[in-house]
């Protein structure tokens, strides 16, 4: 006999969520080292600490966030998407700047918009949906 859709939905997690947190959380562990990096190369002294402080409170709350979607979280799941879709006009402009003033480090940027925006579809697959549709 089957396994209905439901089912299969409480048993294990999506090969494709799994896939998507993976994705979320290399993007925000490179965008951290390199947002660190680069308060370092700019700012000094008292300024360099709240900057620090507040680059570290932005991530925390990403992380959070990724942390609640691979606990099934369905809320967490619809907050990203609407942060990556406000983000993305002004990411895609910026990277471009970003590549044209030092190569490396807009590269970096562009990787980490598009590790965002797959790890973004693999949370909404046919796959991914029921999963965070149930609850445990």
């Amino acid at each position: 006999m089957e396994p209905t859709s439901e089912q299969h939905a409480n048993a294990e997690r999506p090969r494709e969520v799994s896939r998507a947190v993976q994705f979320l959380i290399s993007s925000l562990a490179i965008g951290l080292m390199a947002s660190i990096f680069h308060l370092a190369q700019r700012l000094s002294g008292v300024p360099m600490f709240f900057a620090l402080l507040i680059v570290i409170a932005v991530f925390a709350v990403g992380f959070l966030l990724v942390n609640r979607i691979s606990a099934r979280r369905n809320w967490a799941r619809i907050v990203w998407l609407v942060l990556v879709l406000f983000g993305l006009p002004f990411a895609i402009p910026a990277n471009l700047q970003e590549v044209r003033r030092n190569v490396l480090s807009g590269t970096l940027s562009v990787i980490i918009t598009i590790l965002q925006l797959i790890g973004t579809y693999l949370l909404f697959t046919r796959n991914s949906n029921p999963w965070f549709r149930t609850r445990k």
